[in-house]
């Protein structure tokens, strides 16, 4: 895909998160069921930014994908990983209780994640902690609006310490033997996409 139009997605993301920032303060069961489909063009622009000529690239994407889909569905299903909690309907079609979306974000935000961090360490196992620490602070900004928006909800009424924890573990272990492959990925949209969920999901929390 030429260069320009990838520009041209770019540019429709940052505008869609705009509106969208905008668009749920003013009324968010209106907006609310675009998220599905807003996560989605995130990744569809992550990856269109990335060397999809590299297969490695786009198989350690989707393992990263699949694996953190089999841990929420183990989470899920026994609470044993990040406590008791369910999942609503506002991130979409769900499949053995999880929705599909969700560990599509989380692949693409730890990728994110590990492309910027890279950039200031030079140290493999730094670069890998840093970024599980960055995706895991990003998902407790989420965890503030995700019952409002009917994302997940945890049994208990707020995430335990161990959630946190267990998803700096996932982060970590599940994008260790990637790490050559992810760091190809490109640093300023990476930076941008990243920079985006924390506005939307800030304002989100301040607004709503």
């Amino acid at each position: 895909m030429k260069e320009t139009y990838k520009s041209y997605f770019l540019y429709f993301l940052i505008l869609v998160y705009v509106s969208g920032s905008i668009g749920f303060v003013m009324n968010p069961a209106f907006f609310s069921p675009f998220t599905p489909y807003t996560l989605l063009l995130t990744c569809l622009v992550f990856l269109i930014h990335t060397p999809l000529a590299d297969k490695n690239f786009i198989i350690a994407f989707f393992s990263i994908a699949l694996l953190g889909f089999i841990i929420e569905v183990i989470g899920v299903k026994t609470g044993l990983i990040f406590g008791k909690y369910s999942y609503g309907d506002g991130l979409g079609i769900k499949l053995l209780e999880v929705p599909l979306i969700i560990s599509i974000n989380w692949a693409m935000l730890i990728c994110a994640g590990i492309r910027i961090v890279s950039s200031i360490f030079a140290n493999k196992i730094t670069v890998l902690a840093v970024a599980a620490l960055l995706v895991t602070l990003i998902d407790l900004l989420i965890e503030q609006v995700a019952p409002k928006l009917d994302f997940w909800q945890f049994e208990s009424g707020l995430p335990g310490i161990h959630n946190y924890l267990g998803w700096i573990g996932v982060a970590f272990f599940i994008s260790y033997f990637f790490y050559p492959i992810l760091i190809k990925s490109n640093r300023t949209v990476s930076l941008i996409i990243l920079i985006l969920q924390i506005i939307f999901f800030t304002s989100l929390f301040i607004f709503i």
